[in-house]
């Protein structure tokens, strides 16, 4: 077991850039970028899985199991962490059946990870104890994380990105975060971690109750856009697609549309909206760039 590979010192840049839209506005904005940190363990997936590989090493546990869809970037990570660390994976995916094709699960098991499909009755159960305990039983010494990552550990890791954004001289007086939402667990790391910062949620999928949820628990700190979706999770557009190639030419910085293309479609094109005169944006790169390969495999992209 060899869980240095989460030793990383270097801190990932914040990269001054500018985006000119249609209307010929000028855009400029700083943007953390997550996505450099590794190149399979990326963005906000590296931040929640350091802290939950190194509890796994210190209990002695003989593996690491946790919850995803077909095309998790979470599974993905989670995977290549295994491996690289020399870790047992085991993931519970969201499908009737494995398909060895898909790009994401392929990945997966080129890293070794066992994949054992779950039914969406059954996937409904992954947060119940009842159901988790069943699975511990048949799977006895693993360590499980719950989909996504989003745990109390989680949250350290996340914590250690505030604290980089601290160093490099953002400050809740001239600056606001974006932050695009799926779990949660990303934006809520950063608003205990950043408390008198402000930031912008831009929702990646319907998920009321949670944004609820956080609305409730942040309040004014946050604010939060649902309503730029392209169809969905998981789903895409033209539009998004060609604003996401468009961007990448732009700011020679990648984006994939599931996450961190809807983030920056809503930032650039609700710019005046959501960011004041008197505070610089800053948007939070979360990686998950092996997502266009799934899309492509969906014939989506």
């Amino acid at each position: 077991m060899n869980t240095k590979i989460f030793d990383i010192t270097q801190i990932t840049p914040l990269t001054k850039t500018c985006y000119k839209l249609n209307s010929g506005q000028n855009i400029h904005f700083q943007m953390k970028r997550d996505d450099l940190i590794d190149p399979q363990i990326s963005g906000n997936k590296w931040r929640k899985l350091k802290f939950n590989f190194q509890q796994l090493d210190t209990d002695k546990y003989d593996g690491i199991a946790s919850f995803g869809g077909a095309f998790s970037n979470h599974i993905a990570a989670l995977s290549a962490a295994g491996k690289q660390a020399n870790i047992k994976t085991i993931g519970f995916i969201r499908t009737h059946e494995i398909d060895i094709n898909n790009p994401t699960l392929s990945l997966a098991m080129q890293n070794d990870m066992q994949l054992i499909a779950l039914s969406r009755e059954e996937y409904r159960k992954r947060h119940e104890p009842e159901f988790i305990e069943q699975l511990q039983i048949a799977h006895p010494n693993y360590y499980f994380v719950p989909e996504g990552g989003s745990n109390h550990l989680a949250a350290e890791g996340l914590a250690e990105l505030v604290e980089e954004l601290k160093q490099q001289s953002i400050s809740a007086d001239k600056h606001i975060i974006a932050c695009a939402i799926g779990s949660g667990g990303t934006i809520s790391g950063m608003l205990d971690a950043f408390e008198d910062m402000n930031f912008i949620g831009v929702a990646a999928v319907k998920d009321i109750p949670l944004l609820t949820e956080l609305k409730k628990k942040y309040g004014t700190r946050l604010t939060i856009i649902s309503d730029n979706l392209f169809g969905g999770y998981g789903k895409t557009t033209d539009v998004l697609n060609e604003f996401c190639l468009d961007f990448q030419q732009q700011t020679h910085i990648p984006i994939e549309p599931i996450y961190t293309g809807k983030l920056m479609h809503t930032l650039m094109y609700r710019f005046d909206e959501l960011v004041n005169d008197d505070k610089s944006l800053v948007a939070i790169h979360t990686g998950g760039l092996q997502g266009i390969k799934g899309l492509n495999y969906r014939h989506q992209y």
